[in-house]
């Protein structure tokens, strides 16, 4: 009877220390897959879109505002430096509690890094202040992007980029 008491007691502690074992952390708010998306949007505020490049795998796949095609890494550089050609300064707020970066790993141990970010930017024809919420969902795998989707709403800014047109065009039927 005391073996059979003994073989309980064992089986049960057994059970539970397996039970408590460390299973990987599936969410956290800090790991180098995090430090890269920050050095990725450090390069992004300094235009410097060389060294933005290196953040992604060369067959990294893009898509901004959609599900069905990619970017190339060429692309997206010419969109968004089309975008920002049009303003005196840019980036996101960066106080505290104004940018998360949060990283969760899938039921495939896919690393996702989740980006939530207020972007700013000013007008550089009126000094109009555009703010734009950004979301990004980066897959990185070897410490590179490969798959990134990006969702934000740009119409404030194509609004306020038609007004100066509309202005501009006022102003030369005015003049003549």
């Amino acid at each position: 009877m005391k073996t059979l008491k003994t073989l309980i007691l064992l089986g049960i502690t057994v059970i539970l220390f397996t039970a408590c074992q460390n299973k990987p952390e599936r969410f956290t708010t800090s790991s180098p897959e995090i430090d890269e998306v920050k050095a990725l949007i450090k390069d992004y505020h300094d235009g410097n879109w060389e060294a933005w490049k290196t953040h992604y795998a060369d067959t990294a796949k893009i898509y901004h505002n959609t599900w069905k095609k990619a970017a190339t890494l060429d692309e997206t550089i010419a969109n968004l430096k089309a975008i920002l050609a049009n303003t005196s300064s840019y980036g996101f707020d960066e106080g505290e509690g104004e940018i998360f970066y949060e990283m969760v790993i899938n039921d495939y141990d896919q690393k996702w890094v989740l980006f939530f970010g207020n972007w700013k930017g000013t007008l550089a024809e009126n000094g109009k202040i555009i703010e734009i919420p950004v979301q990004l969902t980066l897959h990185l795998k070897d410490g590179k992007i490969v798959t990134e989707f990006g969702f934000y709403n740009v119409d404030e800014f194509t609004a306020a980029l038609q007004e100066i047109e509309a202005a501009k065009t006022v102003n030369e039927v005015a003049t003549e």
